[in-house]
This record gives C-alpha cells, sequence and structure tokens, in this order.
C-alpha cells in the first residue's frame, strides 16, 4: 500500500513538468495557442459572470482578454487542469482499489463465516450421534450388567450345590411338560 501511495506521488511530481511543458507549448504551436486563447476567453467570460452576480460586482460589458495574456491564462488553466486530473484519478484509483480491497475482504469473510457454520452444524448433527449411541452403550451395557449379575447368582448356586454347601431340593425343579405322544423317563 505505502508502494502504492509513493507512485502516486511520483504521478503528481511528474505532472508538474507536464503542466510546463503544456504552457511552453502553447506559445510555440498555433493550434494549441489558438485552443488556449478560446479556453482562455470562456473561462474569463465565465468568472466575469459569476463574480457580477455573486459577489455583487456591478453589471458592465465583458472585454476579452488580449491575445499574450489570453494565452498565458488559457495555459495554466490548462495546466492546472491536468494537474488536477491528474490527482483526481489517482484519488479515483485509490478509492476503487480500497472498495475492491474490503469487497475481497468481506467476501472472504463471509467464505470463512459460512464454513464455520456448516461445520458447526456438522458437529452438532455428530455429537447428537454420539449423544444416542452413547445412551443405546449405557443401556446396552446395564443389560449386560444385570445378565451377569444373573448369571453370577446362577453360578453360584451350581457351584454351591456341586460342592454341596447346599441341598439340590432347596430349588426349584423345572416343570416339566409332557407332549402328547412322547413319554418322558426319568
Amino acid at each position: 500500500m505505502s508502494a502504492l501511495k509513493l507512485g502516486s506521488l511520483l504521478v503528481k511530481t511528474l505532472a508538474k513538468p507536464v503542466a510546463n511543458s503544456i504552457k511552453v507549448q502553447a506559445k510555440q504551436h498555433p493550434n494549441f495557442k489558438e485552443f488556449c486563447i478560446g479556453v482562455a476567453q470562456k473561462s474569463h467570460k465565465l468568472e466575469m459572470n459569476l463574480k457580477m452576480n455573486f459577489l455583487g460586482y456591478r453589471k458592465e460589458v465583458i472585454r476579452p482578454l488580449n491575445d499574450a495574456r489570453a494565452i498565458e491564462s488559457g495555459a495554466n488553466f490548462i495546466s492546472e487542469a491536468f494537474v488536477f486530473s491528474v490527482a483526481a484519478s489517482i484519488i479515483i484509483a485509490e478509492n476503487w482499489r480500497s472498495r475492491n480491497k474490503d469487497k475481497n475482504r468481506r467476501n472472504y469473510v463471509d467464505d470463512a463465516l459460512e464454513s464455520l457454520e456448516s461445520r458447526n452444524h456438522e458437529m452438532v448433527e455428530l455429537l447428537d450421534n454420539n449423544a444416542s449411541t452413547q445412551k443405546l452403550m449405557e443401556t446396552r451395557l446395564q443389560q449386560l450388567e444385570d445378565d451377569n449379575v444373573k448369571l453370577r447368582n446362577v453360578l453360584d448356586e451350581i457351584l454351591s450345590v456341586s460342592m454341596g454347601l447346599k441341598r439340590h431340593t432347596q430349588y426349584e425343579q423345572p416343570a416339566v411338560m409332557g407332549i402328547p405322544g412322547i413319554t418322558y423317563k426319568d
């Protein structure tokens, strides 16, 4: 950015010799001399009309400038207009560059925010899925723990009976169902 500002300062500095060259060319070339005289006469008329209308000067007939003064005035006007146009174009270019930079930055920030929001949404969905999976796993774990306790009790009873610590008759015997046509033998 500082290089751009230095470049614009350089262009403004180079515009001044060009403006001086315009003044010299106005005195040497006949077509450009006539153009400068016309510009000077019109700007002189405009200036005098504005002074009479807005500044309260008394109304009088506007006399044209003599050729030497008109050439000098027209060349000054054109050279100053050139310097002004260079400065104005630099300001406009800097403004355009700044707007473009801001626009690009906003687009980048908008894209980054959009990406973060979509990533956040994905993470929330993943978290919800993990929470439901965790609940299912906790339910299964509780069921396995309950089954483990039941199996341990059954195993303890079987070991107690097989070691003779408890009598087998203390337990309920399963009821044997009879199936018609099949006899059961003990």
